[in-house]
């Protein structure tokens, strides 16, 4: 059984103290229970009353201690303290934490040192009518103005457009391997992989390691590698990734399929795709658009090559429109889902459009035969 003797016995036998730039230092002490001046004693200070005595807590709070105000020094860590001459404290607020501080300036390392603020991040004073004050990493805040100056932490994100495709990193620095997967696209594939900046661009590797913080740096570029006869390999390119099911459904139905990114826009394309009846090709290309935020954003309406034309000769509604995909112009279908039947992300899928394709299709000949 652990007697108060026993913890006594493991309690330590002096604090930590240190000025504002919080450099810490032992100072032994045997009372337990001391008051604010037995602390300043400790410290060998004076006059005491040109000091004050602020507790750090294990919270994270900076709390002021009296002179004549008794603390309870408990467990197996030295207490900390922070002593300084002073005739006033200055209050903050870090991070939605109240700070009192003994200067009339708070430098950036202890406002990091205080809040446990991590690394990455930066510090920002909020600002009610303007943009709110980034705070340099050599800087000081100063808070003798009127007013309690409200200061946050919030880590960087840092982007890259990636062939077409924006993604966001919370590290300033990334992989090539990371950023493609990131975006969408398979890095296994074979890619020529181009790193443009403001000013120079220059070939990398997977491995190659990009910082964000680099003046200029804005996107990736991909290009599918050469083979030796200086043709671009046939294979069907893989720019961005379906959802599982879409994939494992398309290669069920034996359709010939690529995903492509062109002009930062993401393309399906079903290659030889079969018609009905009743127009005058058999096969055609059909492009689906794919949203970044597919499965939560819906798929809208489809694009054709070679345009589909009635045998009859008679028109088409809602497919004057044409659009460029990797410099071939489609015949756009403007059809799109109804009041009744609205996109459900967690239902609907490249395989359900499809669906509403082949009746859209169909629908325009169907009762020609």
């Amino acid at each position: 059984m652990t007697n108060a003797a026993d913890t006594d016995a493991r309690s330590v036998n002096y604090i930590e103290v240190a000025d504002p730039r919080l450099a810490f230092r032992p100072v032994a002490i045997s009372d337990r229970t001391p008051t604010g001046d037995q602390i300043l004693a400790a410290c060998d200070v004076s006059p005491r009353e040109d000091y004050v005595v602020l507790q750090w807590l294990a919270s994270g709070d900076l709390e002021e201690i009296r002179g004549n105000e008794t603390v309870t020094l408990k467990g197996t860590e030295p207490a900390r303290f922070i002593v300084a001459k002073a005739d006033r404290l200055f209050r903050l607020v870090l991070d939605d934490r109240s700070i009192s501080w003994p200067l009339k300036k708070i430098s950036a390392a202890a406002l990091r040192e205080l809040g446990k603020i991590d690394p990455t991040a930066r510090l920002y004073i909020r600002r009610e009518d303007e943009a709110d004050e980034l705070i340099a990493d050599d800087g000081a805040v100063a808070l003798d103005d009127i007013g309690v100056e409200n200061i946050y932490s919030k880590r960087e994100v840092w982007k890259l457009n990636v062939q077409g495709v924006v993604i966001q990193s919370e590290d300033p620095t990334i992989t090539v391997r990371a950023a493609l997967v990131a975006a969408g696209f398979d890095p296994e594939q074979g890619w020529i992989i181009v790193l443009k900046a403001s000013d120079a661009k220059r070939q990398v590797t997977l491995d190659d390691i990009i910082d964000l913080r680099a003046p200029g740096v804005e996107k990736l570029r991909l290009t599918p590698r050469e083979i030796n006869n200086g043709e671009v390999d046939e294979v069907l390119r893989r720019d961005f990734s379906l959802l599982p099911t879409d994939e494992a459904g398309l290669n069920a139905r034996n359709l010939e399929w690529e995903t492509v990114v062109d002009g930062g826009r993401r393309w399906l394309l079903l290659s030889n795709y079969n018609l009905p009846a009743g127009y005058t090709i058999t096969a055609a290309t059909i492009a689906l658009e794919i949203p970044p935020a597919y499965p939560s954003a819906e798929i809208d309406m489809f694009y054709c090559l070679p345009h589909l034309v009635r045998i009859d000769g008679k028109g088409i509604p809602q497919t004057e429109a044409r659009v460029s995909i990797r410099g071939q112009l489609f015949q756009r279908w403007s059809r799109h889902r109804g009041p009744g039947a609205p996109w459900r992300p967690h239902a609907d899928s490249v395989l359900t459009h499809l669906t509403l394709v082949d009746a859209a299709i169909l629908r325009e000949v169907e009762h020609e035969h």
